[in-house]
């Protein structure tokens, strides 16, 4: 008997813990609107504060460009959007932002950059962000099928020679694409402040946002994950993806950065044998070593972008 209340009080645990996880990481799989950072009160209120007037500057800029929409169908249905903006070269870029941002929050000064050079540019808007369709957000795991599409879509609309660049988890979303293969030639990846597995970073926010334990949390999350977005949630991984890409890349990663795991950028460089230049940006939190540096990340593209 005792036996039996044992098992029906690790059982109850177990599910408690199971609950509390899925509606954790069901909350943080919502789409979530970007800040309004054109609006300096409002960047002000975020991790861009240091730079809320630069910022906002340079997104009212890019807003003033004549941009068009273009769409393409994602391999589940959904409609998904992107601006797109033409060049007078031969070089065409992808931006690819990150976790409940935007292209414009995301590439801010990036993005000029590029067009300063006479690339066109695809701001993209991930699923379940802005005009594109999608309710829910599978960091990475899902979306790296999106930009494969966006890849086609590029080549189609703009030609030329392709290049990909995402922040955080677009740059984790690009990454993994690189490892399925793209349908078409790209040039190189910028990668700026990619994580390394989705259950990575699931296991660094499960301690840093929510003080819980790793264990038993993180393999009752990932399991969780699974039943929400597939098995992908668990099995994804940048690492092994980066160890499979043919592509040049380039990494960028903050001095600061403390929203994702220490040392994720060091981890993908190194599955690929140290061969690819890296960019550590000091000072810069997460994603922000443009605003912070953009002297030294121009130079760093400078010298991959050849």
């Amino acid at each position: 008997m005792l036996i039996l209340y044992i098992f029906a009080a690790v059982l109850a645990i177990c599910l408690a813990v199971f609950t509390v996880t899925f509606i954790l990481l069901e909350i943080n799989m919502r789409p979530g609107k970007a800040p309004e950072l054109a609006q300096v009160s409002v960047a002000k209120r975020t991790r861009w504060a240091p730079y809320a007037e630069t910022v906002s500057r340079l997104i009212l800029e890019l807003r003033e460009l004549p941009w068009e929409d273009v769409y393409t169908d994602s391999f589940d249905g959904l409609r998904l959007h992107a601006r797109l903006l033409r060049g007078n070269g031969e070089d065409n870029v992808i931006l690819v932002h990150g976790y409940r941002s935007s292209g414009e929050n995301d590439f801010a000064g990036i993005a000029q950059y590029y067009i300063t050079r006479g690339f066109g540019v695809l701001l993209v808007d991930q699923r379940a962000h802005g005009q594109s369709e999608g309710r829910q957000i599978s960091f990475g795991t899902r979306e790296r099928d999106d930009v494969r599409r966006w890849v086609e879509c590029a080549q189609a609309n703009l030609g030329g020679r392709l290049w990909l660049h995402g922040v955080s988890m677009g740059a984790a979303t690009v990454l993994m694409a690189a490892g399925d293969g793209f349908p078409g030639p790209v040039e190189g990846i910028v990668a700026d402040s990619s994580f390394s597995s989705p259950r990575d970073v699931l296991a660094y926010q499960m301690t840093k946002q929510y003080h819980l334990p790793q264990f038993p949390f993180v393999p009752i999350g990932t399991l969780a994950g699974m039943l929400i977005a597939g098995r992908d949630f668990a099995c994804g991984s940048v690492v092994r993806a980066v160890a499979r890409s043919e592509q040049p890349m380039l990494f960028v990663c903050g001095a600061e950065d403390r929203s994702i795991p220490p040392g994720s950028t060091e981890k993908l460089r190194a599955a690929r044998g140290g061969r690819d230049p890296i960019l550590k940006v000091p000072g810069a939190k997460h994603a922000l070593g443009w605003l912070q540096d953009p002297e030294g990340y121009a130079k760093a593209l400078d010298g991959f972008i050849k």
